[in-house]
């Protein structure tokens, strides 16, 4: 097992921040500081300078990344190594999953994962596209579930599950009445949108252009965070939106929201996997990426 300071150390680094690396750890401020205070009691050194509101790695703290990461790699070969000697699968997976994932669709998936192999320990971060690319990117994270494929280098990315965006009214909306309206008529109504950064307004201002209309021309009301809070919205009637059909499911059971379609297109995506293209993987890695490759979930 890696010595939980030296653990913590490497957090820092990759974060660059005593804040951040609590939080991708779980643990809070002064714990960090305390892991920190002991590496350095313990070599007599400074690892860290204090630079403004930066830090930086001394001489010494260089030095002990670098044998810090070769244990680290050390250790993650070893622990692949005996997991397939003993043919059981173990570890932590942390895995990012953008908005709709992360709300509809990847608790189930880690649920039927955990199942099958109960001594994975599974973390679930649910945030946007851009910033779950950033931590894979960061090694933060080893795989994530986004909406869009990724813009970033050293990233593979893999196609898993089909998805539809639709638009969505309250029942009370005129256009609840209709089977389905033009695109062009979507500047007549107050518009419900994502956040800069989300996969889900990507695709939306793709599918829009590639059907001769400008994402500008919407009668933009307010930007939102989540799905969750797109349809609160909605059904309070402060607008339309579109969203990811699987994201509406109970709600048009239920009759609390409506579905209209477009008629130029259907607006098709594919959810992605992502992951970093140079990282070691770990055999719950692995796993978990031909588990998602090849079940059919739904």
């Amino acid at each position: 097992m890696l010595n939980d300071s030296i653990r913590v150390f490497l957090m820092v680094v990759e974060k660059k921040s005593f804040s951040k690396a609590a939080k991708a750890l779980f643990l809070t401020q002064p714990a960090v500081s305390f892991q920190i205070q002991m590496l350095e009691e313990h070599y007599s050194t400074r690892l860290f300078d204090r630079v403004s509101r930066n830090i930086i790695l001394t001489e010494s703290g260089e030095l002990l990344y670098k044998f810090a990461t070769e244990m680290n790699n050390m250790q993650q070969h070893l622990e692949k190594d005996m997991q397939e000697l003993n043919s059981t699968i173990i570890g932590r997976l942390r895995i990012g999953a953008s908005n709709t994932i992360g709300e509809y669709i990847a608790p189930y998936i880690l649920g039927t994962f955990k199942k099958r192999h109960p001594k994975v320990t599974l973390s679930l971060d649910v945030s946007n596209s851009d910033e779950i690319e950033m931590a894979i990117h960061g090694t933060t994270l080893d795989v994530g579930l986004v909406e869009g494929p990724p813009v970033g280098k050293d990233l593979e990315s893999i196609p898993f599950l089909d998805d539809e965006l639709v638009v969505i009214t309250s029942p009370n909306h005129p256009w609840a009445k209709h089977d389905s309206i033009s695109v062009f008529e979507l500047d007549k109504y107050p518009f419900i949108s994502r956040e800069k950064g989300s996969g889900t307004r990507a695709e939306i201002e793709h599918h829009l252009k590639l059907a001769g209309f400008s994402a500008n021309n919407l009668n933009v009301m307010m930007r939102l965070g989540s799905t969750t809070a797109l349809k609160t919205a909605v059904k309070s009637g402060y607008g339309f939106t579109i969203v990811s059909r699987w994201a509406i499911k109970n709600d048009l059971k239920a009759g609390t929201l409506a579905m209209v379609k477009l008629k130029e297109e259907e607006f098709k995506r594919r959810f992605r996997i992502v992951y970093h293209k140079k990282k070691f993987k770990t055999q719950a890695n692995e796993e978990f990426l031909r588990f998602l490759k090849t079940e059919q979930f739904f």
